[in-house]
């Protein structure tokens, strides 16, 4: 009986801290809406990032061509509290994400539904910069990959990928976007 009013008592406090979150939640950072192109040139290779989650190495000529033309369209929701990422290549569909900007994790399932996973948005300190993070709490304890996403100017965006195992050197990945048209009003 006492175990089920502690967790009724869990139950009440990750609501409320929910509920503090989302009061408290930070804004969307319209600076990175609209549609941005990658800049090969100056970007690194996601392949350390992707093969540090398991992809084999043999597969990093393919994925070299797949991050040449990756193209993002980023939009705020309309009240501020979300962040919407279309993220396309010349040879893939598009992926959608969208998370609200309040640190609340919510659970997903990959596309296939086999892995599951903790998502959540949230903008820096700065407010300038979107972080999404990914929890794999399916690896185990202390795995996640995390995407910060900040302006440069007008005209140019950063993106971050960093990917965290536990007991291992943290993979951090800068990849380099240009502004394909001007922001949404």
């Amino acid at each position: 009986r006492e175990m089920g009013l502690e967790a009724a008592a869990d139950v009440v406090d990750q609501q409320l801290r929910r509920f503090g979150l989302r009061m408290d939640a930070a804004r969307c950072p319209r600076e990175l809406e609209g549609r941005w192109r990658v800049d090969k040139a100056n970007s690194q290779t996601l392949c350390p990032f992707v093969v540090g989650l398991g992809v084999p190495a043999w597969m990093c000529p393919a994925i070299g061509l797949l991050e040449r033309t990756t193209e993002l369209t980023i939009r705020c929701t309309s009240d501020d509290r979300a962040i919407r990422i279309e993220d396309k290549t010349a040879f893939s569909s598009r992926n959608v994400t969208e998370v609200t900007c309040d640190g609340v994790e919510t659970e997903k399932a990959s596309k296939t539904g086999r892995k599951r996973f903790y998502l959540s948005g949230a903008v820096a300190p700065d407010s300038k910069t979107s972080v999404v993070k990914c929890r794999l709490f399916q690896r185990g304890e202390g795995w996640e990959t995390r995407q910060e996403r900040s302006a440069i100017g007008e005209h140019r965006m950063r993106e971050r990928n960093v990917l965290v195992r536990p007991g291992e050197k943290d993979v951090t990945v800068d990849r380099f976007f240009d502004r394909v048209e001007e922001r949404a009003p």
